[in-house]
């Protein structure tokens, strides 16, 4: 694998230097699909129960297939994309919410814990309603009221986690000072100038300690390579202007992290 400054110049390479500076491929192009498809299809079938029911039906056949995608691209996509270390978020979810309700965040390039939670209680969700809306329509379990309730109560769950979703990214997004939803747009997310951010003291405080060591390149500071956990939250100015070197990454890259340019 190649060291953080051959990956960032690697990322760099797709696209103009000016309008990317300072951001880095996050989300990869299929799961970017994969979430505005869920999105439209959801919505589709949140509108058309027992008015339009072919539509409905052709709606939820499609969430299906979107779910079938996702927990194989789980499996296999890029890094960010990936459950390898989604239950980790999941003990740290708790902990990260209550710090949102007081503005304290730290900042990860994928899911965060509370993005991760709501990850997994959203695919729930989507399966209990799916699964029990085939079975509604199907000849044995049709009329059956356990199954009818069941359908109900997911969707209506659904509809309810889908405003959380929308007001908790605007809330980050705000918190953060960044788009979101451009983001999973673009897939690109800003990249955090530890460096280029600090104030001058503090750079003129670390130039001082590191005068004798040769002074890192520009590119190579590359957040991408940053395991998603701890969360980069500096804990001081001068701890901020301290540069780190490339952290290793907690797996081997697949192809998909490749075609992203986060390194060979």
């Amino acid at each position: 694998m190649r060291d953080a400054g051959q990956a960032h110049r690697s990322v760099m390479s797709e696209t103009p230097a000016l309008p990317r500076s300072d951001t880095v491929a996050v989300w990869d192009f299929p799961l970017r699909v994969w979430h505005w498809a869920l999105a439209g299809f959801v919505l589709v079938a949140c509108v058309t129960p027992n008015t339009f029911d072919r539509l409905h039906r052709v709606a939820g056949y499609a969430v299906i297939g979107l779910l079938a995608f996702r927990l194989i691209w789980g499996l296999i996509g890029s890094r960010h994309s990936l459950f390898a270390r989604i239950s980790l978020k999941l003990r740290a979810a708790p902990q990260y919410i209550l710090g949102m309700l007081r503005g304290e965040t730290g900042r990860y390039l994928g899911l965060n814990p509370a993005g991760a939670a709501m990850l997994v209680v959203m695919l729930a969700l989507l399966i209990v309603s799916t699964i029990s809306g085939v079975m509604q329509v199907s000849v044995r379990f049709f009329g059956v009221g356990w199954i009818e309730q069941a359908h109900a109560l997911s969707s209506n769950a659904i509809i309810a986690l889908i405003a959380v979703h929308v007001i908790g990214t605007l809330w980050m997004s705000v918190l953060q000072r960044e788009n979101l939803a451009r983001a999973m747009l673009t897939g690109r997310k800003r990249v955090p100038g530890i460096i280029r951010t600090a104030p001058a003291a503090a750079r003129a405080v670390v130039s001082a300690r590191t005068r004798s060591q040769p002074e890192p390149a520009a590119g190579d500071e590359n957040i991408s390579v940053v395991p998603d956990l701890p969360p980069l939250r500096p804990s001081s100015t001068v701890a901020a202007a301290k540069p780190a070197g490339p952290a290793r990454m907690p797996r081997s890259l697949s192809i998909h992290d490749k075609r992203l340019g986060v390194g060979r």
